[in-house]
């Protein structure tokens, strides 16, 4: 038929905390493709799958042992950063009685990164 692409195949990574740890190729053709993955996480983790760079899923949160999910040292450094550059550019256009206390909420979000950065692990190291 005119206009049809022919399928290629496509890899899709499961992610685990931000990283892809495996890695299997699907037929893109349109069709549903059942995919199955043997991999454990032994830390709690957010777990998705992707189809890098098209496609992401949203996370599945999996919790061992009752650990909160605690991923990488940087990534919560860059959550900590995000944080003060929403604040620099948010601040002037709040209104000057309410200033106060936006500032105080951007604290306690602050004060919650710096908290999860120390809990995390140090992904330098790995």
């Amino acid at each position: 038929m005119p206009g049809l692409q022919p399928s290629c195949r496509v890899p899709v990574e499961l992610i685990i905390n931000g990283q892809a740890v495996a890695r299997q190729e699907i037929e893109a053709d349109g069709e549903v493709h059942e995919l199955e993955f043997n991999y454990t996480p032994d830390i709690s983790s957010w777990v998705a799958l992707r189809i890098f760079p098209s496609s992401h899923t949203n996370p599945i949160f999996v919790e061992v042992d009752h650990q909160p999910i605690r991923s990488s040292r940087r990534s919560a450094e860059w959550c900590l950063q995000t944080v003060d550059v929403c604040w620099e550019m948010k601040q002037g256009k709040i209104r000057d009685h309410e200033r106060e206390t936006a500032a105080a909420a951007f604290e306690v979000a602050r004060q919650a990164c710096r908290r999860i950065r120390d809990e995390s692990f140090d992904d330098r190291e790995k």
